[in-house]
């Protein structure tokens, strides 16, 4: 039976309340993965992080999370992660990394749901577990050292923020001033050693899916 709008409302303002308050960056999200709200910590880190204007309240609302990732492996493993989350409490640890500092950071997925347990949405926060700097973690190229532009366009990892060499497509660097200011063009995904590193379970179980559906 269809949730009354009362019923559907009530949970959502709960969650948005706790994100609200919450300091560390957060998210709403519906069942079907679109943004319904972000908090100012969310909206703070953008802006610090290299996300800039694509990645605040006004770029998101109503835009699903799958909408902002790019290549088949990453977004199957979104979508997995998604489908989890709205069945049980989730910590996904992953890199998320800005052009100064390395950062190990747990994303927090719990699903909001009504009395009676029916799901109607996703929070989810980002809590940093450890920060190094970036220069003790990867070696670092300068922007201008080569070009990093393939037929594709530009290629980051959206994880450890790493750009990928279009000349030696194995290769992939840490290079500040992209992480800083990524080429509006740029398309975001996740690189191997992170979808194995941080991911293997979710990937694994993604992978599963896609062969059952196959």
């Amino acid at each position: 039976m269809p949730l009354s709008a009362p019923r559907r409302s009530r949970p959502f303002t709960a969650a948005l309340h706790r994100l609200a308050a919450d300091r560390d960056p957060g998210c709403l999200l519906d069942t079907d993965g679109a943004f319904l709200f972000v908090n100012d910590a969310w909206e703070r880190f953008a802006l610090t992080n290299g996300g800039g204007s694509r990645c605040t309240a006004s770029a998101l609302i109503g835009t699903r999370m799958l909408d902002h990732v790019t290549g088949d492996a990453p977004r199957r493993m979104l979508r997995q992660l998604l489908e989890r989350a709205l069945r049980a409490h989730v910590t996904q640890t992953s890199e998320c990394n800005g052009p100064d500092v390395a950062r190990l950071v747990a994303a927090q997925l719990e699903p909001v749901t009504t009395g009676g347990g029916a799901p109607v949405g996703i929070a989810v926060v980002y809590r940093v577990v450890r920060e190094r700097p970036i220069g003790d973690v990867y070696p670092l190229e300068d922007a201008t050292s080569r070009s990093w532009r393939g037929p594709a366009g530009l290629e980051q990892c959206s994880t450890c923020r790493r750009t990928r060499r279009p000349d030696v497509p194995d290769e992939w660097d840490l290079v500040p001033g992209l992480v800083a200011a990524p080429p509006r063009d740029t398309q975001f995904g996740c690189c191997p050693r992170c979808l194995a590193l941080h991911h293997g379970e979710t990937a694994a179980e993604a992978t599963r899916a896609s062969s059952r559906d196959a």
